[in-house]
């Protein structure tokens, strides 16, 4: 998930990326994959899994929201704040966001699985995996089916992963307050520490990590961008999932979510989450922003809905405020999205300017990048994992990996 902020708004639309190489999914004509064509030569239980808390210590300087309310617990004050945020960004934007600063220096728990081969792996590369709002780390093991899992569809071509639950999801700390800590600003300085472990330490996996891959989803995406753009040594490549630069329809997605207070949507689940921490209000929004209509099978929709994971006000409204071109960044670049994304192609990613697709656009970030390939995967909506295109696309990620040298 996104939200219109500087690259965004600075980018709308960019589809006259010259050169960007396109893949089209290869499905069966219904729309199915079996999984002995998506997994690798060492099969889909070559992954052996361990979970790892990391400890991670963050020193960054944050603006300060002003005239807001950081404990909000009243649906009507939330809905209130996501109305006027959609109707006109630049007015909430001056009224609430203040020229003052403030330190936040502490650090998060984090939780997260690492998975390496059982056999085959001789690969000296790990792909780290961040996932997106409504979802914690299992995302990328999504259990509806094996083949519908980026972990295990990696292991069985020899890779190693590592993925972790964003502060508020999963088992990961969740901080108090739904605007100053929880954010985006907050989220990217995570990820520099969690990259900064895997490559520097051996925490994770009982060793330094020469080369990583980050792939990111949607907010996770964002974030990944924004490391690729501020840090660009931490990663030796990118793959950015449900992601795009155009911001057209965030007023859509935000309305369409009715996000509303977590632990009275799924008390039994979410009850111990504070009340600044929200889902989208019904089965119906989830489906409108995140799912492409028939094309998931219902048992994997009621997965990643009695899963969905919350967030904050804070998150939604700074997503645009982290990333940019990426001057710096030499590595290859591969964009994936669904043709039917609500959230960032408005269910129309062919729909770019002069003829061109959304996606592509992305490429304008990358100036030096070594390579450029984004892949289109039809029927198929902004939660691409519970799709019936998630086999092949899983298989497509890996297999780029693969083909760029790593």
């Amino acid at each position: 998930m996104m939200v219109a902020g500087k690259v965004f708004s600075v980018l709308p639309l960019l589809g006259l990326a010259l050169g960007a190489s396109i893949r089209l999914d290869a499905r069966q004509s219904d729309g199915s994959s079996n999984s002995n064509s998506t997994a690798g030569p060492y099969g889909l239980s070559n992954a052996d899994c361990s979970n790892v808390t990391l400890s991670v210590p963050i020193n960054i300087t944050l603006t300060n929201f002003t005239g807001v309310d950081n404990t909000y617990s009243n649906q009507s004050y939330i809905t209130k704040q996501v109305i006027e945020f959609t109707q006109a960004q630049a007015n909430w934007t001056s009224e609430h966001v203040s020229n003052t600063t403030f330190a936040l220096n502490r650090t998060f728990s984090i939780a997260g699985t690492y998975c390496k081969p059982r056999q085959g792996g001789d690969k000296d590369v790990l792909i780290n995996l961040v996932h997106g709002i409504g979802f914690d780390s299992s995302y990328w093991d999504f259990a509806f089916s094996p083949e519908y899992s980026v972990v295990k569809v990696a292991a069985s071509y020899g890779y190693a992963t590592f993925r972790y639950d964003r502060i508020g999801t999963g088992k990961s700390e969740t901080p108090v307050g739904g605007f100053q800590v929880a954010r985006a600003q907050t989220e990217v300085a995570i990820l520099q520490g969690v990259l900064g472990q895997l490559r520097n330490s051996t925490t994770v996996g009982g060793k330094q990590h020469d080369k990583i891959v980050g792939v990111g989803h949607s907010y996770g995406s964002v974030q990944t961008q924004a490391v690729t753009a501020q840090s660009p040594e931490l990663l030796d490549a990118a793959v950015l999932t449900g992601f795009t630069t155009n911001s057209s329809n965030l007023g859509g997605y935000l309305t369409a979510g009715s996000y509303s207070i977590a632990n009275r949507i799924f008390p039994d689940r979410l009850g111990d989450k504070p009340d600044t921490w929200l889902v989208t209000g019904s089965n119906a929004s989830d489906i409108t922003g995140f799912f492409f209509p028939p094309n998931y099978a219902q048992e994997a929709f009621d997965l990643a809905r009695s899963t969905e994971q919350p967030v904050t006000l804070g998150s939604l409204f700074t997503v645009g405020d982290v990333g940019g071109v990426a001057q710096n960044f030499t590595g290859p670049v591969q964009v994936v999205n669904g043709a039917n994304d609500f959230i960032f192609c408005s269910s129309n990613c062919w729909a770019g300017p002069n003829g061109t697709d959304i996606p592509s656009g992305v490429k304008m970030l990358y100036p030096a990048a070594s390579n450029f390939t984004s892949y289109i995967a039809e029927k198929t909506g902004h939660g691409i994992t519970a799709h019936y295109s998630q086999p092949e696309v899983a298989r497509e990620i890996v297999t780029w990996i693969q083909s760029q040298n790593l």
